[in-house]
């Protein structure tokens, strides 16, 4: 019964977390131009939070590690989550937001990690791809309905209003995490033997380990076609819809949350019957296709239909990317900073998607810039299958993989 219920307190606390997220995607630039800011202060202000964003993945990580209670540290994200939300609507100054920002990317990080680990020390390690799909279908839904309700606020109400409702979900997101009930142990739930060697060894085996490498190479890759392509999506979608631009660019939003609501644990549950290599590239192959229709649609309906595409990806990381690290937990340890590393690697090709995308666009045009994220996309899915070694527990490759001159799994 206590399992069965801090199971439900991680469904709802995803659920309630998305939400408090959704406030701080495409909502801060309407707001913050409905304020009078230029062009050039927004993208500055949205490029501090990603670049505190990147800089606190690995330093969350080790934190979260560190941190005995899991709980504890979620909590501390949530509450810094709901503080960010609060700044932005009493003070849209630059201090302000810019303080706002700095929060958001470091609270963003630490609440993602924590909840990840209190998912890995609530199930067996056979379950564990089915509650990381289960946890994905929650976020997926709350961002949806999120999407839908603070849009509508902020249409009727004011701007001030999303981010005083995401604010306002960090009430019950916190009821939900105080239904989980102390968990395991991360080690023993990972079924990981205490490592005997000096922590500095401990980290360096772990970022020489060729697994969590090779899909560090393949996640960049993967951000470089996807981070860009929804922007440039939405830009084509408005301009073949024209007055009914932001009826589509909400489909176009919501679509691909159902896709992944729907597709998570089933791609949880195949993981463990079939492999994450296998899961991964059926994911990853969904990108490139998403990217080449774009560059040749043009009817309003098929590019939402295109968009939802997405979902498929979307699914496929939001599962394998924790799964994947725990595998490599199971030797090596440190889960968080596992997440952490790759969190990084991710950042550095979402920051590239942009720049590649903004610069084929300026010079070439949009379609080139599809077909160029399309390109990254298929090299993502071929490096999957040329590089990324399996890791799921019992398979040949599982085994902790090192590159020459790292330490062995295991004292």
């Amino acid at each position: 019964m206590a399992l069965r219920r801090s199971l439900a307190g991680l469904d709802w606390l995803n659920f309630f977390t998305a939400e408090v997220q959704t406030g701080f995607g495409a909502f801060i630039a309407v707001y913050l131009t409905l304020h009078h800011w230029t062009g050039l202060a927004i993208g500055s202000v949205l490029s501090l939070g990603t670049m505190v964003t990147l800089l606190s993945q690995i330093p969350a990580g080790l934190l979260v590690d560190w941190m005995p209670s899991k709980r504890l540290a979620a909590a501390i994200g949530l509450a810094a989550l709901g503080a960010s939300a609060l700044l932005f609507a009493v003070a849209p100054t630059e201090f302000g937001v810019g303080l706002a920002e700095i929060l958001h990317g470091i609270a963003g990080c630490m609440l993602g990690q924590a909840i990840a680990a209190i998912s890995v020390a609530l199930v067996s390690r056979h379950l564990l791809g089915q509650r990381l799909g289960r946890n994905v279908r929650f976020a997926s839904l709350g961002n949806g309905i999120a999407a839908a309700i603070m849009g509508a606020a902020g249409a009727w109400i004011a701007g001030w209003s999303v981010f005083a409702l995401a604010a306002f979900m960090c009430i019950p997101a916190g009821v939900a995490l105080a239904a989980i009930e102390r968990p395991r142990p991360q080690r023993e739930a990972l079924e990981v033997r205490e490592p005997k060697r000096a922590p500095w060894r401990e980290i360096r085996a772990l970022l020489l380990d060729r697994r969590l490498l090779a899909f560090m190479a393949c996640m960049a890759v993967f951000q470089v076609a996807d981070a860009a392509m929804l922007p440039y999506a939405g830009r084509k979608i408005a301009g073949e819809t024209s007055g009914l631009a932001d009826l589509a660019i909400a489909a176009a939003i919501v679509l691909p949350q159902l896709v992944m609501a729907v597709l998570s644990p089933l791609v949880g549950r195949e993981a463990e019957r079939r492999g994450r290599r296998l899961v991964l590239m059926v994911g990853f192959a969904a990108e490139p296709l998403r990217g080449f229709l774009f560059g040749f649609v043009h009817m309003p309906a098929l590019l939402v239909l295109v968009q939802g595409l997405d979902g498929i990806g979307a699914a496929a990381v939001g599962v394998l990317l924790p799964l994947i690290a725990a595998d490599i937990a199971r030797d090596r340890g440190h889960f968080n900073l596992t997440m952490g590393a790759i969190g990084v690697a991710s950042g550095i090709g979402a920051s590239a998607s942009t720049t590649l995308a903004g610069a084929i666009d300026s010079f070439v045009g949009g379609r080139a810039a599809f077909f160029a994220l399309a390109l990254a996309g298929l090299l993502a899915t071929v490096l999957v299958w040329l590089i990324m070694p399996e890791s799921a527990p019992g398979t040949p490759g599982a085994a902790a993989a090192t590159v020459p001159g790292a330490w062995p799994a295991k004292s």
